[in-house]
């Protein structure tokens, strides 16, 4: 019978044990390498049909669309994209929106609602008329925007047209008023450019037609109290040339208890303090 072999730490060794063992381990370590790639495929499988399925999707509604990143959580009930990009094929709607792009998008879907939809994120989107840094919606609660500018119509020399610092919107009982309804609305407005173009109309010039827009309009939301804060406007002549002339307001205008009729009311106010900021302004 052989003598059994002596390890360095002096234990002995069943002959063809270690071996044996060596080729058990390697071969689990395999099965178990195997199975991680495995699941990382399958994962990444389904990723790339939900993507296929959202793209076909946007497709069939009339844009052409690409998803960069996807990711879900079946527990939590959401999904997430990152860097989604979108045009639309409509030639009208492709010169008024652009190519679409959000580099963030979370969407939190909730059973117990028939659009199935809990809450939505954006970050970081941007079309043709403008851009903004995040929204948050919580379908029939609450709407937040932090850092939303609009742009001004390509007559006007498609620059910002207002900068809003942020826009927070609370619903209260849509069956009160009979028609959407908020408590709360609370905009926000870090600058306002008001421009002349070259063929030497001011934007404000198309305010009357605005008016009457705004006097025919039955349709507009209820809202309980409405605050506006303005900080500054800025007037440029794009005919002349020459950097913008800033004005600072920092005005507030407030209404409370006029549910239905505060648009036309709000908007002459504004009017009013745009007429100032260009009188001052030398204008």
């Amino acid at each position: 019978m052989n003598a059994p072999i002596e390890t360095q730490s002096g234990a002995p060794a069943a002959s063809g044990g270690s071996k044996w063992a060596k080729w058990l381990g390697v071969g689990c370590g395999s099965l178990t390498a195997l199975a991680l790639v495995g699941a990382l495929l399958l994962n990444w499988g389904v990723k790339r049909l939900v993507v296929g399925k959202i793209e076909s999707g946007l497709e069939a509604q009339g844009w052409r669309a690409e998803v960069g990143d996807f990711d879900y959580s079946i527990a939590n009930k959401e999904v997430e994209i990152r860097n989604f990009t979108g045009v639309p094929v409509d030639a009208r709607q492709l010169k008024e929106v652009g190519e679409v792009q959000v580099e963030h998008a979370r969407v939190r879907f909730d059973n117990s609602r028939e659009d199935k939809l809990g809450e939505l994120e954006l970050r970081g989107a941007k079309a043709r008329f403008g851009q903004l840094d995040e929204m948050k919606l919580v379908p029939e609660k609450s709407i937040s925007v932090k850092g939303f500018v609009l742009n001004n119509p390509e007559e006007f020399g498609g620059g910002k047209l207002v900068n809003f610092k942020e826009i927070q919107l609370q619903y209260g009982d849509p069956m009160v008023k009979g028609r959407e309804h908020f408590e709360t609305v609370l905009i926000d407005v870090a600058r306002l450019n008001i421009v002349k173009n070259k063929q030497g109309l001011w934007l404000t010039d198309l305010s009357s037609k605005a008016q009457e827009t705004i006097r025919k309009d039955d349709e507009s939301p209820t809202v309980d109290q409405l605050t506006i804060r303005i900080g500054e406007i800025a007037f440029q002549d794009l005919s002349a040339g020459g950097d913008p002339k800033v004005i600072q307001m920092n005005r507030t205008i407030k209404v409370k208890n006029n549910p239905r009729d505060y648009a036309l009311g709000v908007f002459l106010q504004l009017i009013g303090v745009v007429s100032e900021a260009k009188r001052r302004s030398g204008y």
